[in-house]
């Protein structure tokens, strides 16, 4: 094809080079014999030269792309022309053509998952914009440092992104084109454990769109919206849900997004009585203006809100169903995972929570093959927690955890590493393992420096909550009577403070009230070891 475009000969050149042994040939590919050879004949080159061919044979195969509107040659087009770099160009329009083929490479990139080489391509294409080019060419500005920032962030290069970001937040023209950005600055927040700016930034831009949350939610306030909503759903079938219109006001697509970044702030600060507002809000603008992609993800919401917060769990699994199906009605690379994650919480209530526990899994290889990185950690962090508590082997829960919490330090994601930390520590215990030393060099996408233990547990109730819980699962299990009597009242008193409700919240046993549970567990255990399949047991 290059030969054809270029009217140049080039296969008899190779040819040539075969019989002299300098390249050999397999399956009709020529390579080079040895790396030394390469390096040779490319340094035989002045670097001027080197630029003026890569660029002639990429444009060439763009050409091509564009006349026959095949993107097979793509990706060997721009990265040929990258390497001959922006000054191979001969003027703004060829610049700004290299731009968007560059542009369009990263996106079928990102295709396929491979979102190193596209953030490359997407860099390559920023290379290529002009001085102005924020006047001059906007759309493929924004649309170049929007795709980089994606993929920055995918790829754990902070630097970059915080710089990608800023760009767009300065330049954009509108909120509607800040948004993608800003979206990423309140996730960077969270991940640094910065709950308070993130909740803050995340209600100055509902109310940029006319929305509001409220600072202080009592029960009577949840009650009305609960009974609200059920009046809105009340005859409405699964059928006439699923065939809904589609939302289509930008502002209420974006606060839906907005609502949902919310309610997982709200559930590391352990708000829980802001959080049932929430999924409230979220059907309810879905049911006025109709369904977007996040739709599925307040179904999914309120679908746990009504079985697991509120007993109603027939109900709660008809809306969980509910979502899923809407996200196979309007599927999105960006929220699917979101959906699948939310759904889980209340199939584990539902299914054997050995298999229900696997969809933690599928949601995290989506999350991570769609860039989704947010609800990829949390799936991860979620199944090993379950994993642990239900009883698969010790370790597979301890290589498991490893695993995460590598990834957790890779993309500098506090949050969950501390999370991790205390089901990590116990199932080393439990398996006979030296505990793991305390790290001090933990550092934030901000460049904040903490000893573990210390800027995270302080700062989030939900992590002071599982470590608390841990140590006293710990002192059960090794007859530490005093840890675990110690760490009891720890969690009460944190519980008390945060209006957390990870265990029946406030409700307070005495001593015959544990007694009481206590023979309960001990009868459904009896129940169990009858009943049960061993499959049960076998993961």
């Amino acid at each position: 094809v290059l030969e054809r475009e270029i009217k140049h000969p080039l296969i008899d050149p190779l040819e040539a080079a075969v019989v002299d042994s300098v390249l050999g040939k397999k399956d009709g590919k020529f390579f080079f014999m040895h790396d030394k050879l390469q390096e040779t004949a490319y340094s035989m080159m002045k670097p001027e030269e080197r630029c003026l061919h890569h660029n002639l044979y990429g444009q060439a195969l763009a050409f091509v792309v564009v006349r026959e509107k095949d993107d097979r040659y793509l990706l060997i087009a721009a990265t040929q022309i990258n390497f001959g770099g922006p000054q191979a160009v001969i003027d703004d329009n060829q610049a700004l053509s290299v731009a968007n083929l560059n542009l369009d490479a990263g996106k079928k990139a990102m295709s396929t998952s491979d979102f190193y080489s596209a953030h490359r391509y997407f860099n390559h294409g920023i290379l290529y914009l002009r001085s102005g080019h924020w006047n001059k060419q906007y759309d493929v500005s924004l649309e170049l440092f929007n795709f980089a920032a994606a993929c920055a962030l995918m790829n754990a290069e902070h630097e970059r992104l915080k710089m990608l970001t800023g760009e767009v937040i300065l330049h954009a023209k509108c909120f509607e084109d800040k948004f993608r950005a800003i979206c990423i600055s309140i996730n960077l927040l969270f991940w640094s454990s910065k709950l308070p700016e993130a909740i803050q930034l995340v209600n100055s831009n509902l109310s940029s769109l006319g929305e509001e949350l409220p600072v202080a939610v009592s029960q009577s306030a949840i009650h009305y919206q609960l009974d609200h909503t059920k009046t809105l759903l009340a005859g409405l079938s699964d059928e006439t849900l699923l065939n809904y219109p589609a939302m289509s006001i930008s502002s209420k697509i974006m606060a839906m997004e907005l609502f949902s970044q919310q309610f997982m702030n709200y559930t590391f600060t352990g708000d829980c009585n802001a959080m049932p507002i929430i999924p409230l809000k979220m059907v309810q603008t879905s049911l006025t203006y109709g369904m977007s992609p996040l739709s599925g993800v307040g179904f999914a919401l309120f679908g746990n809100y009504l079985a697991l917060a509120k007993g109603e769990v027939e109900e709660g699994y008809r809306y969980v169903k509910i979502a899923l199906s809407l996200m196979k009605r309007m599927p999105s690379i960006a929220h699917d995972s979101e959906i699948m994650y939310y759904s889980a919480h209340t199939r584990i209530r539902v299914e054997p929570i050995q298999s229900a526990n696997e969809h933690y899994i599928v949601s995290h290889r989506g999350a991570m093959a769609s860039g989704a990185v947010r609800f990829a950690f949390a799936c991860s962090f979620v199944y090993d927690n379950n994993s642990f508590w239900a009883g698969k082997k010790l370790d597979l829960v301890v290589n498991s955890i490893k695993e995460t919490m590598k990834q957790m330090i890779f993309y500098k994601n506090l949050v969950v590493l501390g999370l991790l930390r205390p089901i990590y520590r116990l199932s080393l215990r439990l398996t006979g393992q030296s505990d793991v030393h305390q790290r001090d060099d933990l550092t934030n996408i901000f460049g904040e420096t903490y000893k573990e233990g210390e800027g995270i547990s302080s700062k989030l109730p939900l992590v002071m909550l599982t470590e608390c819980f841990a140590k006293f699962y710990e002192g059960l299990v090794f007859r530490e009577v005093d840890k675990a009597r110690d760490s009891v009242q720890q969690y009460l008193s944190i519980q008390s403070l945060t209006t957390a409700n990870m265990n029946n919240s406030g409700r307070e046993l005495d001593d015959g009230g544990l007694i009481t549970k206590g023979t309960e567990c001990k009868d459904w255990i009896e129940k169990l070891v009858v009943s049960a399949s061993t499959w049960n047991f076998q993961n």
